[in-house]
């Protein structure tokens, strides 16, 4: 078994030598749809880049080193709140939430 720590220890390791500017990063989620006849698509994207240490307490997997420079923040330091409002998942949910109400209507 191989844990979120694991896996972010090995990322920034993996990076050690790689300068600011090349250490761009994106979270994306697709969400896809059938009903066997139309289909739905919709996709949330998030970009940031990847710190050399981690910060934050909030979320999980690679958020403590996902840094947004916009927000001056990484995803482990938003709160729930904010996250929701700004992730890759959140972007998709609501796209496909309007998608799928105007399929069934």
């Amino acid at each position: 078994d191989v844990s979120y720590e694991d896996n972010v220890t090995k990322l920034l390791s993996e990076l050690r030598s790689t300068p600011s500017e090349k250490r761009t990063a994106r979270f994306r989620t697709i969400i896809f749809y059938t009903d066997g006849e139309r289909e739905l698509y919709t996709q949330g994207e998030i970009q940031g880049i990847i710190t050399k240490s981690p910060r934050g307490a909030n979320g999980f997997g690679y958020d403590p080193v996902f840094y947004i420079p916009e927000l001056k923040k990484t995803m482990a330091e938003l709160t729930s709140a904010e996250k929701n409002k700004l992730s890759h998942r959140g972007q998709a949910m609501r796209k496909f939430r309007k998608l799928l109400l105007d399929f069934i209507q």
